[in-house]
């Protein structure tokens, strides 16, 4: 027997935005038994408005500006998807992305932002903003020194946006601020809006006040009254519309194209999704589209998502009638207002800086709760999927062009090996270590093929035994079995290796392995033994991922890290394999579970050699050896660490560190290593030269490092 709670709802957060953040972080404070949380996110730090004028003017680093989202979906107990969505179909009650399995929800949340509303082709839009940044920087060094860049929108977003350009460009670009009314900051209490011109002025801004913007053309920006304003460049910071796919999906929207929501936060149109943030109008309760209101939506959208998924009454949301409005000025100054009330000064950027570090230190200082007790479920047989889940689940794989063998299913696959070919087989299965079930079908497929690479052959057909967490309803088992074997499959595919059969089973977390066959000519098998003083060793991946995956179970893996590991684990060794046993190798293995000094610890006893290690030369994971001098290790690291005799640290900890879906570590005789090596880098494999071989040392370690 296990023990698990059934998922009962799935509730899915569409955008990174500071709605969602705040709802993981209720949901991370009080975990919801049965309520499953998948967090759907354009990139892995999601920005916070409210300090990106200093990050432009560089007051800030990146990282005290964003919010990283893997540590606080992790702490959350939410699916990370770092992905677009492209649609969202509401009667299927899915979202679209592109390139992956659907994502299904039962209750739907959506913050995904808005778009300024701009001419198309006419400039860059300063939302999202992690994309701006970016585009920020292109433009910045295409410009030619003294162009004049427009900046499109005379309301606090723009104001505050040109004055921090006029501090980041200083003097090598001018800047123009196109404003609709009279002042900029039209909403602003008179005294503030002469403080804030009195800055503009100041930081040389150029004011065209009381028009508005059309096109961009041939270096001229058309204004409302019939004249153009000279500008390589514009930035659009007018008033926001929502995502186009939110009215496409039928979803009843605005005339700016944002959802309707009620006081509830709930969509007027479809009960099951909720909205908040600029891509939401609250009917009866409009409020500018501002940052302050999303982070204050924040509370009661994740009230509400529990209490939807309960199917308890919903709370109405009261959002004050004023906020607290604070500009930056640049150079330690700020002007603020209230309730009609405004002030400036550098006390006043003291405060403004006080609360957004405040709550920035909300999102990145809190602990994970532990989960809670679940109910009980049979193991063995009564475990087993259901027929309809399983053919459900199959019958996604697009096998146009595809050598499975799973269109006929019977008890067992009947192979007539090929003539004149060894068969060569392994196992691999471990239970999910990424939230998402597509990408941890395409790492355990390649972590499985592996073995078959390490031994030179190439794969020939694969068994899968996967298990899901089991749910009341068998379309969310179904949905996340298809999601697992879709992406193993595209692998095992793209490898030539055939998918012939499985078993499949219900358990308290997701799982997957595979028994996978090879073949490979009589004499051409790569062993651990035949390696000779002299060959130069060889590792095709960098370390790090047991160190990656270990923090991230901690919520304290940022999420590059995370996104470098993932594409590390998913790329497969078959193009490694090809050119390194072109280059007749000594001996050859993959570094998984006991690390690379465990690995290379077979090799050389296999072949009573030693070996030296040039520690700097060992590729590493973007994160890793931070995360090892920070304490964090993988469980099986320390027993891993007992072959490195003498030797301790944080280069220990790396060289143990077990690795899921590793490299090949190869032993290449020495005339042939460094071209060996080329050919590896001119493929795009991440190989490094790490150490060469050595005669056996009577009473010492095999291992030495340098």
């Amino acid at each position: 027997m296990q023990s698990s709670r059934p998922i009962e709802s799935d509730i899915v957060l569409l955008g990174a935005g500071h709605a969602h953040v705040e709802v993981l972080r209720r949901f991370a404070m009080q975990p919801e038994p049965g309520l499953r949380l998948t967090l759907i996110g354009r990139e892995p730090e999601t920005p916070y408005s409210g300090m990106l004028p200093g990050l432009l003017r560089g007051e800030y680093r990146h990282a005290e500006a964003h919010i990283d989202l893997a540590p606080i979906a992790a702490a959350a107990g939410a699916r990370l998807i770092l992905a677009e969505a492209t649609a969202i179909d509401l009667a299927a009650r899915e979202v679209v992305i592109a390139g992956r399995p659907n994502i299904g929800f039962d209750l739907l949340s959506i913050d995904v932002g808005g778009l300024p509303a701009m001419p198309d082709d006419t400039g860059t839009g300063v939302k999202p903003i992690g994309r701006f940044l970016d585009k920020l920087e292109r433009l910045e060094a295409e410009l030619p020194e003294h162009a004049r860049v427009a900046i499109v929108g005379g309301g606090a977003a723009g104001a505050e946006l040109a004055l921090a350009l006029a501090v980041r460009f200083a003097g090598r670009f001018r800047l123009a601020l196109v404003c609709g009314a009279p002042d900029p900051v039209p909403s602003a209490p008179a005294s503030a809006r002469r403080t804030i011109r009195e800055a503009l002025t100041e930081a040389e801004v150029e004011l065209a006040c009381g028009v508005t913007a059309g096109t961009l053309a041939n270096g001229k920006l058309a204004l409302s009254d019939g004249t153009f304003l000279d500008a390589s460049a514009a930035l659009w910071a007018t008033n926001v519309r929502g995502p186009a796919m939110l009215a496409a999906a039928g979803l009843d929207c605005d005339e700016h194209g944002c959802v309707q929501v009620d006081g509830m936060l709930r969509s007027l149109s479809h009960k099951f999704v909720f909205a908040a943030g600029d891509c939401a109008a609250v009917q009866g309760k409009p409020r500018p589209k501002a940052g302050v209101w999303a982070v204050r939506a924040g509370a009661p959208l994740a009230e509400n998502l529990r209490r939807a998924a309960r199917n308890k009454p919903l709370q109405r949301w009261k959002p004050q009638k004023d906020a607290l409005v604070l500009l930056g000025l640049g150079h330690g100054k700020a002007v603020g207002w209230r309730n009609g009330i405004a002030f400036h000064g550098r006390k006043v950027w003291w405060m403004k800086e006080w609360i957004d570090r405040r709550w920035m230190r909300m999102y990145s200082e809190f602990r994970m709760a532990p989960d809670p007790d679940e109910a009980m479920r049979c193991g063995g047989c009564g475990a087993k999927v259901n027929a309809e889940v399983l053919a459900g689940a199959l019958s996604v794989l697009d096998r146009s062009g595809s050598p499975d063998l799973l269109d006929t299913p019977d008890d067992a696959a009947v192979l007539s090996p090929p003539l004149g070919k060894f068969l060569v087989q392994s196992v691999d299965h471990f239970r999910a270590f990424i939230d998402d079930p597509y990408v941890f079908g395409q790492v355990a497929a390649a972590h499985a093929l592996s073995d078959i690479y390490a031994m030179g052959a190439a794969p020939w057909t694969a068994l899968a035994v996967a298990a899901v967490p089991y749910a009341a309803d068998s379309r969310k088992v179904r949905a996340d079995l298809s999601a697992m074997l879709q992406g193993a499959s595209e692998v095992l595919r793209g490898d030539g290796c055939a998918l012939v059969g499985g078993h499949s089973a219900e358990a308290a977390e997701a799982s997957l392995g595979f028994a996978v066959t090879g073949l490979v000519d009589s004499g051409k098998v790569m062993r651990k033994s035949g390696l000779k003083p002299g060959d130069r060793l060889i590792l095709t991946k960098p370390l790090g991922t047991g160190l990656i995956l270990a923090a991230n179970m901690r919520a304290q893996a940022r999420a590059a890290w995370l996104q470098a590991a993932i594409a590390s684990m998913r790329a497969t060794n078959a193009e490694a394999c090809r050119i390194v046993m072109a280059h007749r190798p000594s001996a050859g293995t993959d570094v998984t579970g006991f690390g690379l000094a465990g690995h290379l610890e077979e090799m050389l006893r296999a072949s009573d050699a030693a070996a030296l290690l040039r520690i700097e030369d060992i590729p590493l994971l973007p994160g890793a050896r931070a995360l090892a001098s920070f304490g964090v290790e993988s469980t099986l690291g320390p027993a891993n660490r007992a072959v490195l005799e003498g030797f301790g640290g944080t280069d220990a900890v790396l060289l143990a560190d077990p690795q899921t879906s590793g490299g090949l570590l190869v032993g290449v005789p020495a005339q042939r290593a460094e071209a060996c090596l080329q050919a590896l880098l001119n493929a795009s494999v991440p190989a490094a030269l790490i150490g060469e071989v050595e005669p056996a040392r009577t009473g010492a370690g095999r291992i030495r490092l340098e």
